[in-house]
């Protein structure tokens, strides 16, 4: 009896741990559900690295991915909401899941996938479809509009709500089935309840749709380290983030350096996200990186040119004992664009970084950045300018001594006669 004792004792506090370390928890409001139906759900996360998008939201059924259109609210910075409708056509449990989250355990970055199994339940007698599914008010927000959709089941249907919402149906409402009715209701935020909510009671069957106020989403600000990474990558931009086509092909090379003071040893290299199903690296693993070196790392994005038009995104992390380096990645494909064919293109996304030489570095004043003045060439005179603008002076010259020559005033004989008897 002690062992049985011990052997639960044991696998409650491994199940207690296992549960403590769930970085993403899926709770659906309701226990099983109806093809068609309004499927809501609480997430409840860790600290990400990034916030979750709507994009990271999947249902399965099997190996088989179900088209949905997610209604995705951040209600907080951990708490998210969800609600979309089950696919008509279900006939077995649905797989629901969250993908490709991004966490930082012991300061390396890792992904993770959350699921949580939708027990489906054809046979109930009464189905419902409402938007929302989750009330998130905004500021100042005193209205709420409800949309019903009866698929099955009772043509009744009865509203309660909790004592900061009003509304004018207290009676039973109408909703024939296959249509649907818009319902409005009053809000009171400063008396808002904190489960306040909407009640639809249909068939003797209750949908709940809480009421909630948004909350004030901090972004954590990375905190100051007090000395600066070692590792770390050296490239021209912050990140790659691109939109290409499918017969585009992405290719840059980037420096991992050790700016520490120590000897860095076996740096593993990954790509982590769904980056990695379109991205290739040259290298996973450096066995050792002295102090101030570097060491380059060439990536290349969908080299087979099979890229599948979505949105991948991730980071190219390398990770030693100690220290971590990400260098984030965020590439669109788009579908092809009709009319002809595409031609392919290997894009260089110029991501080198050239570093100064060491003595550059310490005397950057050797380097020249202003721009540089001409070279003046000794003036030449060509043979023909000079004889023309001697012929000119010459010109010039003979007019001014004309100008200044007294003229000659001719003497007739008598005139000479007359002068010498003077």
């Amino acid at each position: 009896m002690k062992v049985i004792l011990i052997l639960l004792v044991s696998l409650l506090a491994v199940m207690q741990i296992a549960h403590a370390e769930e970085v993403i928890t899926l709770e659906p409001l309701n226990q099983v559900y109806s093809a068609g139906e309004t499927v809501q759900v609480k997430i409840t996360t860790l600290p990400l690295e990034k916030p979750l998008k709507a994009e990271q939201i999947s249902l399965y059924e099997g190996a088989t991915k179900i088209p949905i259109a997610p209604f995705f609210i951040r209600y907080s910075s951990t708490v998210y909401v969800l609600y979309f409708d089950m696919p008509s056509a279900s006939t077995q449990d649905l797989i629901l899941k969250v993908e490709r989250a991004l966490y930082k355990k012991n300061g390396i970055l890792e992904e993770t996938t959350a699921q949580r199994i939708i027990t489906l339940d054809n046979e109930k007698a009464s189905i419902l479809a409402f938007i929302p599914g989750f009330v998130v008010l905004e500021k100042n927000q005193e209205g709420i509009q409800l949309q019903v959709e009866n698929k099955k089941g009772s043509t009744f249907l009865n509203i309660t709500t909790s004592p900061s919402i009003t509304h004018v149906y207290n009676g039973l409402q109408t909703v024939n089935t296959g249509t649907k009715r818009i319902f409005r209701f009053t809000v009171d935020q400063t008396k808002l309840e904190s489960d306040a909510h909407i009640t639809l009671n249909h068939n003797d069957f209750s949908y709940t749709i809480p009421v909630m106020q948004r909350q004030e989403i901090v972004q954590q600000q990375p905190q100051p380290s007090q000395t600066p990474a070692a590792l770390t990558f050296i490239a021209t931009k912050s990140e790659v983030k691109q939109i290409i086509q499918p017969g585009i092909v992405l290719a840059g090379t980037l420096s991992l350096k050790n700016q520490g003071n120590t000897s860095l040893d076996n740096i593993s290299l990954a790509l982590v996200g769904n980056i990695r199903a379109i991205t290739t690296i040259d290298t996973t693993f450096i066995p050792s990186l002295q102090p101030q070196q570097s060491v380059d790392i060439t990536l290349t994005i969908n080299k087979n040119r099979d890229a599948v038009p979505s949105l991948y995104e991730g980071v190219l992390q390398a990770a030693t004992g100690t220290e971590t380096a990400s260098f984030p990645l965020s590439i669109e494909v788009q579908e092809e664009t009709s009319g002809g064919e595409i031609n392919a293109t290997e894009v260089n996304l110029d991501l080198k970084q050239n570093e100064l030489p060491d003595d550059l570095e310490q005397n950057p004043l050797n380097i020249n950045l202003s721009k540089p003045t001409p070279q003046q060439a000794q003036k030449e005179y060509p043979i023909g300018l000079i004889i023309v603008t001697l012929f000119i002076l010459g010109i010039l010259i003979a007019f001014y001594v004309l100008k200044k020559k007294k003229p000659i005033k001719e003497e007739t004989f008598d005139e000479y006669i007359k002068k010498i008897r003077k």
